[in-house]
């Protein structure tokens, strides 16, 4: 099963991802944090999401690329949850540090790039019993953007859409 979370930075939706996994009967619930921490402010939000989520029961992981490697921490993935925190990391990670760089040298297209995060995405979901994947949206028409922004902005949205489309369940926020 794939429940994907979806909203505006501040709508909640890491909250009701929480409140959902909370609610779902899992063996082993695993959290898969994307952030790379890079400054004071993203500091202290993992602080912040790490208090938030305490006593609820989650083995946190943290994979800022390549996160189907968290099923080779799950003891049984087939009766596991993950908490996939968050898609709008992922992406950014994939595009700076992973993948991405193919999208310069043209060994990679957009398609594949999108394509890339949401195959990830689906090999963990069929393997565990529940992936709740969360991931921010973003005004795409929005003309002040810079062009890298442009970019990050505009793959993000390819992979939401692909996620909406594929997902068995979608909550949207805000």
């Amino acid at each position: 099963m794939l429940i994907f979370v979806q909203g505006e930075a501040g709508s909640g939706k890491s909250v009701l991802a929480e409140e959902l996994a909370q609610a779902y009967e899992a063996e082993e619930k695993i959290y898969i944090a994307t952030m790379k921490v890079m400054d004071e402010a993203g500091r202290d939000r993992v602080e912040r999401h790490r208090s938030q989520r305490e006593g609820k029961g989650f083995t946190t992981v943290e994979l800022e690329l390549d996160i189907v490697r968290a099923l080779d921490t799950i003891r049984n993935p087939s009766e596991a949850l993950v908490l996939l925190e968050c898609i709008s990391n992922l992406c950014g990670n994939e595009l700076y540090d992973g993948i991405g760089r193919g999208l310069d040298s043209g060994e990679l297209d957009e398609e594949g790039f999108a394509e890339h995060i949401v195959n990830e995405v689906l090999q963990l979901a069929a393997k565990v019993s529940c992936v709740i994947a969360v991931s921010s949206t973003y005004n795409a028409c929005d003309t002040g953007y810079d062009k890298e922004t442009e970019r990050y902005v505009r793959l993000l949205s390819m992979v939401n859409d692909r996620l909406l489309k594929v997902s068995d369940e979608v909550r949207i926020t805000g």
